[in-house]
């Protein structure tokens, strides 16, 4: 291991001093038992936002800096996952740190209260008084801790690390500078395996003077929630040693750390700086810029029984006050996951998802940009996309987007992602009747239409694909958990979508004096061929329901999934764009567009609601199948991915059920399945947000966490239904 404890030759600037440090004398803060007095958000802040998790339980807490950096920990407890830390562009840089107040190590298994804010997270220290404080800063790649209350004279802060790719566990060598001059250590891995543009180096810096104490070490590490899953339960981040430093302040003392990240030396000692310059603004401006998206800057939260003009206050009862909450952290969590790693996109989640999905994406943006009128937003992800489209004419998967946007490469293997793109772009084009995009786009269109006819259409018109590629994918094409090829119901339901859509942009284009070669009346005749197909294969009487898909020797799949409803959901959206739910309502439908009667709709929805829709969700199997799994982790029994899309309920499902509950008429139960997700974003799990999925078997209490933890289509479609089907704006 190569060391260097020596004070470099260039000179920077030095921080004296700390802002912000209170006058609260020693006895009032013995009298203050929760912190109180050192939490430095704004009363209307506090009231809007702030959710506390008590001592003895814990929530995660995750937030990022809007481009490719995150940071994630437990709110009362020491990392419970190897996927906790500072990470960017799916590298692990800081594991976590230790600070002792005198010879008092602050262990976060004894947080007494967390306050979390979308911005920012307090964290109490009881016994000794101390208040932490960690924000991650818009669009810098580094983070800042506070720590404040009672620290003792002489305090230390030791800096573990473990930079690595985030499904790595290597073990390796770190080069260590110490630049007392400069007031900075320096960590970087000796075999540099970061690509260019990466970060390489982490700076910690502080605004008081420290010493550098070295007492290299690695501590191997076991996570609890990894380690039952069978993945990533083991690490072994890094420390160099102790920085000790006298905190300033006299009775209450405060002191700030930066940890920077940088591809080079300087790099990094410049963003720990700018972090320690600007913490206190660039905490405002990240608050600010989310108040301003809600709509909320300047306003008093919604509170009951407020005194006052009535007029200029307004009253909501506490169920409203409580969604109004949930919606407003929904809204925070989504606004985390749109990111700027390669180009805008939406990472599908945390914390195995921390990269684009292109179905995903196209899922969530509806809910994530158009319902709440982000409409810049949603234009940069639906171009950045369009760039990595299938182009290879030799390619079975010639026209299709990427199902997976990494940073240094691309995946196609999701036959479904491209249609859930037409739709999002044709609901974008309404939304704002952008033309300029219309003709941008409509070389993408013609290319994933006809790409598809080409490669994969059948001679019933019928888009066909693998076992692994619909959504359903866990075990990809080479051990597929839950095959459904090669004719699933909802693919078809989209590809229809698809071919009415380009058939309608077609003709808008042509107007801009496009040459189209007939493909409107061309894609038309397709779309009529296949509704006829689909009738005549999809409806089962017995079960009053839509089968699942159809195999490859053309029978159909019996099993009770919940892709009838989101068929019917993408036939809602075909309906919607031509102007026909009279008609649908009606039975008077043109044989082009018509898949299901409104009877077949409201029978499949009941059906629905007697086996796969469940008190806490949408399961992806109906219990009564023989091939259902209740719990996600049973590894006694099977692998986790086993039960993934075969007993697990997603969160994001409940969006569809619902829009076709309350057109079925079922808007009470649609209610009722849409309460379970305002309990759980202000009182279980992440903090503020939505997971992936839960049991298929509701335990009461249990702590689940073996899918993702904050997931964007979850939150999208939390979002989309808020405003569009319930009303809850």
């Amino acid at each position: 291991m190569r060391k260097i404890y020596t004070v470099a030759a260039a000179a920077l600037i030095m921080i004296a001093g700390c802002s912000g440090v209170r006058t609260w004398s020693s006895r009032e803060m013995e009298e203050d038992i929760t912190g109180e007095s050192l939490v430095e958000e704004p009363f209307e802040v506090r009231d809007q936002w702030e959710i506390w998790v008590a001592g003895g339980h814990s929530r995660e807490y995750i937030t990022t800096n809007k481009v490719a950096t995150h940071f994630s920990c437990e709110t009362n407890a020491r990392n419970t996952r190897s996927y906790h830390g500072l990470f960017c562009a799916m590298y692990e840089y800081v594991n976590s740190w230790d600070l002792r107040s005198g010879g008092t190590l602050l262990n976060q298994d004894e947080v007494t209260l967390a306050r979390a804010y979308p911005h920012t997270l307090y964290r109490w220290y009881e016994s000794e008084r101390v208040m932490e404080e960690i924000m991650l800063p818009d669009g810098e790649n580094g983070l800042a801790v506070r720590f404040t209350g009672l620290l003792a004279d002489t305090c230390s802060l030791a800096p573990w690390v473990d930079m690595r790719f985030i499904w790595d566990v290597p073990r390796p060598d770190y080069m260590i500078f110490w630049e007392k001059k400069n007031n900075v250590l320096l960590i970087s891995r000796s075999d540099n395996p970061f690509d260019p543009g990466r970060p390489r180096w982490i700076a910690v810096k502080s605004d008081a003077g420290m010493e550098f104490e070295p007492e290299e070490r690695f501590e191997e590490r076991t996570y609890p929630k990894d380690m039952a899953r069978r993945a990533m339960g083991r690490t072994s981040p890094f420390t160099p040693g102790r920085l000790t430093f006298t905190p300033s302040g006299v009775s209450v003392r405060e002191v700030v750390f930066a940890f920077g990240l940088g591809e080079t030396e300087d790099e990094a000692v410049g963003q720990a700086q700018r972090i320690l310059d600007h913490r206190v603004g660039m905490k405002k401006a990240k608050y600010e810029r989310l108040a301003r998206k809600l709509q909320i800057s300047g306003k008093r939260a919604p509170r009951t029984g407020v005194p006052g003009d009535p007029s200029t206050v307004r009253k909501l009862s506490e169920d409203h006050q409580r969604n109004f909450k949930a919606y407003c952290w929904a809204r925070a969590s989504m606004d985390d996951l749109i990111m700027d790693q390669r180009g805008r996109g939406i990472y599908a989640g945390f914390y195995w998802f921390p990269n684009y999905w292109g179905r995903d994406s196209f899922i969530s943006l509806p809910g994530a940009c158009l319902a709440t009128g982000e409409f810049e937003t949603a234009r940069e992800i639906l171009t950045s996309f369009m760039e990595y489209q299938q182009t290879d004419p030799e390619s079975p998967r010639l026209g299709r987007m990427p199902n997976i946007v990494n940073p240094d490469n691309l995946q196609y293997a999701g036959v479904d992602g491209t249609w859930w793109f037409v739709r999002a772009a044709w609901k974008y084009y309404l939304a704002t009747g952008d033309r300029e995009f219309l003709l941008e786009a409509w070389p993408r269109i013609e290319l994933a239409i006809n790409g598809a006819i080409e490669k994969a259409v059948d001679h019933d018109g019928f888009l066909t694909h693998g076992d692994g590629e619909t959504w359903m994918d866990a075990g990809g094409e080479s051990n597929p958990y839950s095959p459904r090829g090669n004719r699933a119901v909802e693919v078809q339901a989209l590809f229809h979508h698809g071919l009415l859509a380009g058939a309608l942009w077609a003709e808008e284009v042509a107007r801009e004096g496009v040459e189209t070669g007939g493909s409107a009346e061309a894609w038309r005749a397709r779309a009529q061929m296949l509704a006829r197909s689909f009738r005549d294969n999809y409806w089962w009487e017995e079960r009053k329901y839509l089968y699942d898909h159809l195999n490859r020797d053309g029978s159909p799949d019996t099993k009770i999934r919940p892709n009838a409803l989101l068929a019917l959901w993408v036939y809602l959206d075909t309906v919607k764009m031509l102007g026909l739910m009279e008609s649908f309502r009606l039975g008077e439908m043109p044989g082009q567009v018509e898949l299901a009667s409104y009877l077949q709709f409201r029978e499949t929805v009941q059906t629905a609601m007697e086996t796969v829709i469940l008190p806490q969700g949408v399961t992806s199997l109906d219990p009564a199948d023989p091939d259902f799994k209740p719990l996600h982790l049973d590894l006694a029994h099977y692998y986790y991915d086993a039960a993934y899309h075969n007993g697990d309920v997603w969160e994001w499902l409940a969006g569809p059920a619902i829009t076709c509950m309350v057109v079925a008429g079922e808007e009470q139960a649609a209610r009722e399945l849409f309460a379970p997700m305002i309990t759980e974003i202000l009182d279980e799990g992440c903090t503020g947000s939505l997971r992936e999925i839960r049991d298929g078997r509701f335990i009461p209490g249990k702590e689940e966490f073996g899918g993702a933890t904050s997931q964007a289509w979850s939150l999208a479609e939390f979002i989309r239904v808020s405003l569009e089907e319930l009303g809850l704006e």
